[in-house]
């Protein structure tokens, strides 16, 4: 078998390792252009992310303080609506008052002197009466409201009448009765105003008018 074996010059294989050297020198190159490439990329990438957050960041300081605005003119809004609710009920408390003490009269019930805007307290009982009718015998106890609701039938029950006998002993051996006034009304109060015995007000022109249903008796409070 005959075997044919190349041989190369000396300066063959020089050239040949030239050629190699070239060439890794060469892909050096590139990679490191592409390295270059890459890292600008990511740079320029990193700068488009702190410009987003930057961005970002004020928006939320902007949206922030559109928040806090918001909220400076809702709570206005809500001082305005209390101050609205509070004249309301100063003008039906005014009304109701200016009625009772020009007839000292409701239903069969006749009085003899009048009190408003009463405060009482005792020990640690305390209680507020925006009217109380009295004559040698019994007492009626008036909450006015702009516009009665169910609840508060329940509060003045609980909050007032029932602690009146401990704020005024003197009267304990008087008749006690409960009465609510308004210049408007929840739907079904005052039948529910009925279950607690109480007399029921409204106004009717320039005098109050009784909105029991009719044959209605108010009991007393015990």
């Amino acid at each position: 078998m005959n075997t044919s074996l190349t041989t190369y010059s000396i300066e063959q294989l020089q050239g040949m390792m030239a050629d190699l050297i070239n060439s890794q020198k060469e892909t050096e190159r590139i990679l490191s252009e592409k390295f270059k490439e890459t890292d600008l990329r990511f740079k320029e990438t990193d700068l488009k992310f702190k410009e987003t957050d930057r961005i970002l960041s004020e928006k939320f300081k902007e949206t922030a303080e559109s928040f806090k605005e918001t909220d400076k003119k809702f709570k206005e809004v809500l001082g305005e609506l209390g101050g609205i609710g509070n004249n309301n009920g100063a003008i039906a408390e005014d009304f109701f008052g200016r009625a009772l003490y020009n007839t000292m009269k409701i239903g069969d019930l006749e009085f003899e002197s009048i009190d408003f805007n009463v405060r009482r307290g005792v020990k640690n009982t305390m209680a507020e009466y925006d009217i109380i009718l009295y004559n040698a015998t019994k007492v009626i106890v008036i909450e006015v409201k702009y516009h009665l609701q169910k609840e508060h039938l329940r509060k003045f029950y609980e909050g007032g009448l029932k602690k009146f006998r401990t704020l005024f002993p003197h009267y304990n051996k008087y008749k006690l009765y409960g009465g609510v006034a308004a210049l408007s009304f929840e739907k079904g109060v005052i039948e529910e105003a009925e279950k607690y015995g109480f007399y029921v007000l409204t106004q009717n022109n320039k005098q109050f008018h009784i909105a029991n249903t009719e044959g209605f008796q108010p009991k007393a409070i015990k």
